[in-house]
């Protein structure tokens, strides 16, 4: 009798956690598309300090 509770306990905390885990993906994602237009959300301005940055770590990427 107590193997039938764990097992059934340990079969309902795993669907449980399945289930919950998949609702998630869903949200904030975009559903309805338009062709050749970019829907998601904006990107954030850099700031003069970033892009300089920027630039220094691809100027030391480059060969020669």
């Amino acid at each position: 009798m107590i193997n039938i509770n764990k097992a059934f306990l340990i079969i309902s905390i795993f669907l449980s956690s399945f289930l919950l885990s998949s609702c998630q993906e869903e949200q904030g994602r975009i559903l309805n598309y338009k062709k050749g237009v970019y829907l998601g959300k904006k990107d954030d301005i850099l700031t003069t300090e970033q892009v300089n940055k920027l630039k220094m770590h691809t100027s030391r990427q480059r060969s020669n």
